[in-house]
């Protein structure tokens, strides 16, 4: 699989640090931490810049091309020399503690647990949704999102890279793992989801929400915060589909969220995704669709 990766990196993101015309032309990507002004935060032992080893094995036979999408040998078309974290430390510069560990020197070990969304109370609730609202709306400080292809980018002199909330990063690594792969001009692979055909698919969700609970923590402060779930299995209807959870369907227009959910005035990126992969293009970084209720849904599930 092309997108199994490490624990340890964050995976299909683009450090705001590094994608500068000289970054991406050097193809080195080793920020300086900056508690101690050295690189990777070398000199507190967190990290080193080294060269990106990836697998030399084989693409599998449900992908059969070779040195055509970006995406392949993760993420050497970028970037080929990264911070290299020691012990409990990671992230673009060595600067944030695995999951699991805290603390100055992230030795500190805690375990979080996650409950049932019907489980919380309702001012854990509140403060769940508001967490998500807060995430919407507040630009990444450190990661951007990628809008073009590398080769669009003319090998890097051209960055093509846009701003995107906390929020909407994850949606857009979502749609960047999962997208077709562009063959050049309008011809595209369909027969390809490396986050979801593939032996990835488990480990690379893993790793995805944990980040994600992770900006959300360190977005709020709030470092007890774990990503509530909802059981499914035996639901004859959809129980979180309440104003109060991920919001009720509107009655005037079914497609779309409750007026009195707060999900209601949330903007949808890749709203003409599979559009765009037609015409070989990324889809639109820019939030137009007003949020409809399935896709709500999917934040808590």
């Amino acid at each position: 699989s092309i997108f199994l990766c490490l624990l340890r990196p964050a995976c299909l993101q683009f450090p705001r640090a590094c994608v500068t015309a000289e970054i991406l032309q050097t193809k080195e990507c080793c920020p300086v931490w900056g508690q101690d002004g050295s690189a990777c935060g070398a000199r507190s032992g967190r990290g080193f810049c080294q060269d990106v080893v990836v697998s030399d094995l084989p693409n599998g036979p449900q992908y059969p091309f070779s040195g055509i999408d970006d995406r392949e040998r993760w993420p050497t078309v970028f970037y080929n020399r990264t911070c290299q974290c020691a012990g409990n430390y990671m992230g673009f510069d060595c600067g944030d503690c695995t999951f699991g560990y805290f603390g100055v020197n992230c030795a500190e070990k805690r375990e979080s647990l996650r409950r049932n969304i019907f489980q919380l109370s309702v001012a854990e609730r509140q403060k769940f949704i508001s967490y998500l609202n807060l995430a919407k709306h507040t630009i990444n400080a450190d990661y951007v999102i990628v809008t073009g292809t590398y080769d669009g980018m003319n090998n890097g002199t051209n960055p093509m890279f846009a701003d995107a909330s906390v929020y909407d990063v994850f949606v857009w690594m979502h749609y960047y793992v999962s997208r077709n792969a562009l063959l050049g001009g309008s011809n595209v692979w369909t027969d390809i989801d490396f986050a979801h055909w593939a032996p990835a698919f488990l480990p690379w969700h893993r790793v995805y929400l944990l980040s994600w609970e992770h900006e959300i923590r360190k977005l709020t402060g709030d470092f007890s915060f774990t990503i509530p779930y909802w059981d499914w299995k035996d639901a004859l209807d959809c129980e979180v589909c309440t104003d109060e959870l991920m919001g009720g369907r509107n009655p005037l227009k079914p497609n779309q969220i409750s007026p009195a959910s707060v999900f209601s005035s949330w903007k949808v990126m890749c709203s003409q995704a599979a559009e765009y992969n037609s015409r070989g293009r990324y889809a639109t970084a820019r939030g137009r669709a007003p949020c409809c209720a399935t896709q709500a849904i999917r934040t808590a599930t």
